[in-house]
């Protein structure tokens, strides 16, 4: 071996030895600070072992660092002025200031090199009656509207569309294949935190909801295929959400010691899945309440919608304040797409224009409900609280495209009318025809303008212009 490489290595040991020696070790107690509330207070010490330079008095300060002093601070003085002793004690206060996660270490102010290790902190939101009061009533309106949705089932109707697949399977590939798949790339991408990952995750592999049935009407989509494709993802999301947490899930919480809660999830969505069992029952031995729960499902779903926009608002706005660009541009993306992916994979697949609608919008629109009560259910806090802004990010921007599609197709309607009713004098309504086919405006020979009387419909329109001399 060459001796100045044998030197070299020699030297880099010496070097390694010395860096050993002169690293700062700091035993804190509590070892870690978990669940601190927001304004508490809570006493930290240490024990300091250091074998510092004492030929060089400026090395003996040092600082007590905190990674996001928005979240926790320090109360007093942060500096220490360490004397000979290689052994000290010391003594600070913590108090809480938000939610969230943050660390300390104790640095040397002169070289940053020597370091503690790391105090992990995190801090919870006080328990607050109106939150709980919140998420109580979410519970129970998803409960509520999923009784509604089984009673207004149609199963003659989902038999019917089943029957003709291939609308639902795309939409079951697209919402179940793609769109959980996105939310993973996504998450990875643009969020730094696993617990915000993981709330991509759970919101982009949450079945479809009541308001996708809603827009689909707004945006005169296929009504019947939405709610059969809202039926089948509900029942899927029981087997398809575990299946994605139990794969791409675990792989987001590597490193971390939080365990994607499968058990918790699985029956949350057992729960929802037996309400929805539950008004199937109602409709078939309790015709009368059934009835009643058809017609408050409409009512119950904006109701919901509203409950959560202007409610959750209030009761949780915190989460505005830790809406960042990276949050609410990964929701937007993931539901956005969503729509975009829907919207495509039908029409290569030659779907009629009010399927095309109805897939898309059943591939973009996820149950923000659904995702807030799992992700609170399932995870400690504050992650459950910090993993429930993405939901509701994604339900802000979800509403943006669709609004201005409601708008486009109000306008071109309108324009149409106006096109039709501008035509000329011989665009003549219903009410003409049947005037000049009978002058004497009997019931029984007025002529229905129908798909079973076409040629002759045909034949009338013709044969009252020819009479008025438009043809």
């Amino acid at each position: 071996m060459c001796p100045v490489v044998l030197l070299a290595l020699i030297l880099s040991v010496i070097l390694l030895l010395l860096e050993v020696t002169a690293a700062l070790s700091v035993t804190f107690r509590p070892s870690q600070v978990k669940q601190l509330k927001e304004d508490q207070l809570i006493d930290v010490s240490f024990n300091l072992n250091t074998s510092i330079n004492k030929f060089n008095t400026r090395n003996n300060y040092y600082e007590i660092y905190i990674d996001d002093q928005s979240i926790v601070e320090v109360v007093g003085n942060k500096t220490l002025n360490l004397d000979n002793n290689l052994h000290q004690n010391y003594t600070f206060e913590l108090r809480g200031k938000s939610l969230g996660h943050s660390w300390l270490e104790v640095v040397n102010k002169n070289n940053t090199d020597d370091r503690s290790e790391r105090l992990a902190i995190s801090v919870i939101r006080p328990s607050s009656r109106l939150t709980k009061i919140f998420t109580i009533c979410v519970a129970v309106l998803i409960s509520i509207n999923y009784i509604n949705m089984g009673c207004a089932l149609d199963l003659n109707v989902v038999l019917q569309v089943i029957k003709r697949p291939i609308a639902p399977i795309i939409g079951f590939v697209c919402q179940y294949g793609f769109m959980p798949l996105m939310a993973y790339i996504v998450g990875k991408v643009l969020l730094r935190e696993s617990y915000l990952q993981l709330g991509l995750f759970v919101f982009g592999a949450s079945p479809g909801g009541g308001a996708s049935n809603m827009w689909t009407v707004l945006c005169g989509g296929n009504l019947n295929l939405s709610i059969t494709m809202t039926f089948i993802s509900t029942l899927s999301a029981i087997f398809m959400m575990p299946l994605w947490l139990f794969t791409l899930g675990r792989n987001i919480f590597e490193g971390t010691t939080t365990t994607v809660p499968l058990h918790n999830i699985f029956g949350s969505l057992a729960s929802m899945t037996i309400f929805l069992g539950v008004g199937l029952l109602f409709q078939r031995f309790i015709p009368r309440v059934a009835n009643i729960c058809r017609k408050i499902l409409a009512p119950v779903s904006i109701a919901m919608i509203i409950f959560i926009v202007i409610f959750g608002t209030y009761a949780n706005l915190y989460m505005f304040r830790l809406m960042s660009w990276r949050i609410l541009l990964s929701a937007s993306i993931n539901v956005w797409s969503g729509f975009l992916i829907g919207l495509l994979a039908s029409i290569l697949l030659k779907q009629s224009s009010v399927n095309q609608i109805a897939i898309a919008i059943e591939t973009g629109i996820q149950n923000t409900g659904v995702a807030i009560v799992l992700l609170g259910l399932s995870l400690p806090q504050p992650d459950a609280d910090l993993a429930s802004v993405i939901p509701v990010a994604a339900s802000v921007m979800t509403p943006i495209p669709l609004t201005i599609v409601y708008i486009i197709i109000k306008v071109k309607n309108c324009l149409n009318k106006e096109s039709k009713v501008n035509l000329n004098s011989g665009a003549l309504d219903d009410s003409i025809v049947n005037e000049c086919l009978n002058p004497n405006k009997t019931i029984s020979s007025t002529l229905p303008l129908n798909g079973d009387n076409k040629n002759l419909q045909k034949y009338t329109y013709d044969q009252i212009n020819w009479t008025n001399g438009n043809i």
